[in-house]
C-alpha cells in the first residue's frame, strides 16, 4: 500500500487491536474514520449462518465505522482514529486526503460487486481461477518455470472472500495441483504454471461454463 501522506494523521487518535477484536459491527453506534496504521483488518458481512468478506484493510488505508459492516482485526492493528463530524472538517480544509479515501472505498466496492457477480453467475472453480488469476496480475513474479504468486490470506480467508468454503478451495487446489496447472511453494505462495491453462476456469463471459462447474459451492 501507498505510505500514509505527511500530516494526514494530525488530530487522529492511536488505538492498539489484539488479533481477533472486533472493532465495529453494524448496531456499534460508533462513527469514526480511521487509518490503518499496521497490521490488516477485514471487512465483512454477516448473516446467522455465514459470513462473506469484502476487502482486507492494510496500512495506509482509511475507513469508516459507518457502514452496515463488520470490521475485525485479522493480525495485531494500530489504528488512528477520529470522529466522523470532525474529520468531515478536517476534510473541508485539507482536500489531499481525498483521493486516499475514494481509492479504499472503490476497492470496497468492486470487491463487493464482483462478489456479487460471482456468486450470482460463476461457480467457485471460475471464482477461485479468477481470484489467483487477479493475485497474478497485481503482485505476482514472473519465473522460468511460471509465475509466483504470494499468499498473504489462509485458505478459510480466501474461502470467505469467495463465499465457499475451506474444503472446497483447498480441494480445488489440490486439484489442479494433480494436473499441473499450479504447485504449492510452501504455506504462503503458488507457483502458476501457465496462465492461459488457469484462465481456462474463468472465461471472461459470466454466461459461458466451466470445465469443472460441478465442483460445488
Amino acid at each position: 500500500m501507498p505510505p500514509i501522506p505527511d500530516g494526514l494523521l494530525a488530530g487522529f487518535a492511536a488505538r492498539e487491536l489484539a488479533k481477533g477484536c472486533l472493532f465495529s459491527t453494524p448496531s456499534g453506534g460508533r462513527d469514526q474514520v480511521f487509518v490503518v496504521g499496521s497490521g490488516r483488518l477485514r471487512v465483512y458481512l454477516a448473516g446467522e449462518s455465514r459470513e462473506l468478506s469484502l476487502s482486507y484493510l492494510e496500512p495506509g488505508d482509511i475507513y469508516t465505522t459507518h457502514t452496515p459492516t463488520y470490521v475485525e482485526a485479522v493480525l495485531p492493528t494500530t489504528l488512528w482514529v477520529m470522529p466522523t463530524a470532525a474529520f468531515a472538517r478536517r476534510l473541508a480544509v485539507d482536500p489531499s486526503v481525498t483521493p486516499v479515501m475514494m481509492r479504499v472505498l472503490g476497492r470496497l466496492l468492486a470487491n463487493a460487486v464482483n462478489l456479487i457477480e460471482d456468486l450470482a453467475f460463476r461457480e467457485v472453480p471460475a471464482r477461485l481461477a479468477r481470484f489467483l488469476l487477479g493475485l497474478a496480475n497485481r503482485r505476482g513474479q514472473m519465473t522460468d518455470d511460471g509465475w509466483l504468486i504470494p499468499l498473504d490470506l489462509g485458505m478459510e480467508d480466501i474461502a470467505s472472500l469467495l463465499g465457499t468454503t475451506r474444503q472446497t478451495v483447498s480441494s480445488l487446489i489440490n486439484q489442479w495441483e494433480r494436473e499441473g496447472i499450479l504447485e504449492r511453494r510452501g504455506r504462503r505462495a503458488l507457483r502458476v504454471r501457465s496462465l492461459a491453462a488457469l484462465a481456462v476456469h474463468c472465461p471472461a463471459s459470466v454466461g459461458q461454463p466451466t470445465d469443472m462447474a460441478g465442483a460445488g459451492r
